[in-house]
């Protein structure tokens, strides 16, 4: 079998979901020929998940060694198991000395694993030691700091690179905007470095292929490619749930400062207005529902349709989805670069779909699929309708569905072609320049007999 360096900072048993796009690459790669040999990180912050290290292949060696406090985080997991749900999500340690307008991650460009880099890179050549057989190096990122890490082990060994990059890094639509020039200067600079030694670069959207091929037109074109997020249905079907014992709209995750509740509250005033209760509907929350958003909830009266509900664990959320009567998604407002990688485990069930929306890709997804819809932000009435409209069709109803071009089967089969192609590009370019010198060398004899 290959084999692959895979430096994933984001792995199990952290839960969140940087570290779920590799638990599922890696999760099919040997059945495709390829063992990856995982080098991750954990800090004593990090928010855990220990049910998921049972989810990686037993033949998959995962060492965790990617900093300095990672192999002892891991030796105290047991001692955490309790507070899995509980942990908090890892910080910057010089935050606390920070004003709150500066402490913003577009003003960090390497924020706080810049001092790992170096430990990480001495890891690696180890770990590339240990295994002689590796042929290829694959990184996923962010962090941005492991892109500089692979480029540094690609440079010191001879090993092609490939990138996985699961949001766009310098020509990022979202944050971009919001950097001050020299950070931005930064940021091109630092990804170029790993951008112009990588072989191949993955984006997880056509659109942001389409930026990066744009804003990297000295690159050869080929050099990029995208490999969407994508479901996993065996990762997610473990647990039960009793049901709900009302029409209930699902959102699985949170809202943040870049994704706000107000169309789906203003939908629900809708409805509400036209005489539907919260004994009829409910809008179940498994994540954080901030206090401006229930704020809002309050000003129109929706409060009550509202049900707020821990974490679900990531394996859990198959019987969840399958108990909700509608699944619902928001993604940002004006950004198309970007779909929300809970759309795809939506994508993985026989449940109708309805997602707020900007973005032509995501359109071009649900429809694909089947068994959705996609309306625009501010339209809350046009959501309320949709609603007012599947309420009618009845409880748990099931969609004839076409979603395996978005499996973890489908994109994994995509990544062994993008490492095939690395490494073939690889041995062409050596293959070359030893033609090259051996003509060199021909013809200086030729000249100097």
């Amino acid at each position: 079998m290959r084999e692959l360096l895979y430096i994933t900072p984001y792995f199990p048993p952290q839960s969140q979901v940087g570290a779920l796009r590799p638990l599922k690459f890696v999760r099919h790669l040997p059945a495709l020929g390829w063992l990856p040999v995982v080098l991750a990180d954990l800090w004593p912050s990090d928010a855990v998940d220990v049910s998921l290290r049972a989810e990686v292949p037993a033949e998959v060696p995962v060492i965790f060694d990617y900093s300095h406090r990672a192999a002892r985080t891991l030796l105290a997991l047991p001692e955490r198991q309790a507070h899995a749900k509980t942990a908090p999500r890892r910080k910057i340690d010089w935050e606390r000395y920070l004003p709150s307008w500066l402490n913003r991650p577009e003003l960090l460009p390497l924020a706080e694993h810049s001092p790992d880099m170096l430990y990480a890179y001495r890891s690696g050549l180890r770990v590339l030691q240990a295994h002689p057989k590796i042929e290829v190096l694959l990184v996923n990122a962010d962090p941005w700091a492991a892109c500089l890490v692979g480029a540094a082990l690609a440079r010191k060994t001879g090993l092609p690179l490939v990138l996985d990059l699961r949001d766009p890094w310098a020509p990022c639509e979202l944050r971009r905007p919001r950097k001050p020039f020299p950070i931005r200067w930064i940021d091109d600079r630092l990804e170029r470095q790993a951008v112009q030694k990588a072989e191949r670069v993955i984006v997880n959207s056509r659109t942001a292929l389409a930026d990066y091929r744009r804003h990297y037109a000295d690159q050869p074109p080929e050099k990029f490619t995208f490999i969407r997020n994508h479901f996993d249905r065996a990762l997610v079907s473990h647990g039960s749930h009793l049901g709900f014992d009302r029409f209930t709209l699902l959102i699985l995750g949170r809202f943040d400062r870049y994704v706000r509740p107000d169309v789906l509250l203003h939908a629900l005033a809708q409805l509400a207005a036209r005489g539907v209760g919260p004994a009829e509907l409910q809008l179940v929350v498994t994540g954080a529902f901030d206090e401006a958003g229930q704020s809002l909830a309050k000003s129109l009266h929706v409060e009550q349709f509202l049900h707020l509900t821990d974490h679900v664990p990531y394996a859990q959320v198959g019987a969840v989805m399958h108990a909700a009567d509608v699944l619902v998604a928001v993604l940002q407002p004006g950004v198309s670069q970007r779909v929300n990688a809970k759309l795809y485990d939506y994508l993985g069930t026989d449940r109708p779909i309805l997602v707020v929306a900007d973005s032509e890709e995501v359109r071009e997804i649900v429809n694909q699929a089947g068994g959705g819809q996609v309306l625009a932000h501010g339209q809350p009435a046009a959501l309320a309708d949709a609603v007012v409209a599947l309420m009618r069709q009845g409880r748990r109803r099931c969609e004839a569905r076409n979603s395996e071009a978005f499996s973890s089967q489908t994109a994994t089969l995509a990544l062994t072609q993008v490492l095939d192609a690395a490494v073939t590009a690889m041995q062409a370019r050596v293959q070359g320049r030893i033609a090259q010198d051996a003509g060199d060398l021909a013809q200086a004899t030729k000249e100097n007999p």
